[in-house]
């Protein structure tokens, strides 16, 4: 049964699979051998509840309950809610890039040997996935650079088959949201430094970034998708700051007051 699971993981995808078939997404989550032309005309619903069962099967052989997609299932909720990233649009390519590298990496991770398909991302969530099982990113700043990194080269390989193989360029508002998401994971990539700049604000940077919170992405998506989407309700930002505050204790304690020059 194992070699068979091996086997499963390791092999390359048929061609004639690849081009003409569209697995199912609860397939794709057992096997790991669905490319991106396969993931790309799944409906987002679908690919959100792809993850979740990505992250149940075959998460906890590199830690126990493992969550740390619970980010990217917040982000596809969102898209799936706004009724954006629908197939054939670059949105959905890339993310079909993404989870492509996800499901690739997990393969490679249980099995060095399996095949990535091409995808640089594979390889960084690979790597990922083996730092994680074996300790080495017990360090907040470390894991999240190491995790925003795996998903931007995930990323950027859905964007360079969307531009050469589907002729597909991000859209205005798509353009805005990338930004703002390019945005975030530099954020995760300087957490280092960031804590000295944010002083008694670094709680809200710790939630807002935390892979394992799915409320975070998710509320943070909806915000950047009213932003880029818009136009942009009073209404429904309200609704997404007042969420924010139920749910981050520390988002909704008082700013701190800068001291005014000459003040005593």
């Amino acid at each position: 049964m194992a070699l068979t699971l091996l086997a499963m993981l390791a092999g390359p995808v048929p061609v004639a699979s690849a081009a003409a078939l569209q697995a199912p997404p609860g397939d794709c989550a057992t096997t790991l051998r669905c490319d991106l032309a396969e993931l790309e005309p799944v409906p987002m619903a679908e690919r959100v509840e792809m993850v979740r069962d990505l992250q149940q099967q075959h998460g906890p052989a590199f830690e126990p309950g493992f969550r740390r997609w619970a980010a990217i299932v917040g982000v596809m909720s969102a898209a799936r809610d706004r009724g954006v990233g629908g197939p054939g649009t670059w949105m959905s390519v890339t993310n079909a890039g993404l989870l492509e590298a996800m499901e690739r990496g997990l393969a490679h991770g249980l099995d060095p040997e399996a095949d990535v398909y091409g995808n640089p991302g594979a390889l960084r969530w690979s790597s990922y996935l083996t730092n994680l099982a074996a300790g080495r990113l017990t360090s907040r700043p470390r894991h999240d650079e190491e995790w925003s990194k795996a998903e931007q080269a995930s990323l950027d390989h859905g964007d360079r088959i969307a531009r050469t193989q589907f002729d597909l360029r991000p859209t205005p508002s798509e353009q805005r949201f990338k930004q703002l998401t390019d945005l975030y994971r530099w954020a995760m990539q300087h957490e280092k430094e960031l804590p000295a700049q944010l002083g008694a604000l670094t709680p809200v940077l710790w939630w807002f970034t935390d892979v394992r919170n799915e409320d975070s992405y998710r509320i943070s998506a909806e915000i950047a998708m009213t932003v880029s989407f818009g136009p942009p309700g009073i209404e429904s930002l309200t609704r997404l700051l007042l969420e924010i505050q139920l749910k981050c204790p520390a988002c909704a304690s008082p700013l701190p007051v800068p001291a005014q020059a000459g003040a005593r």
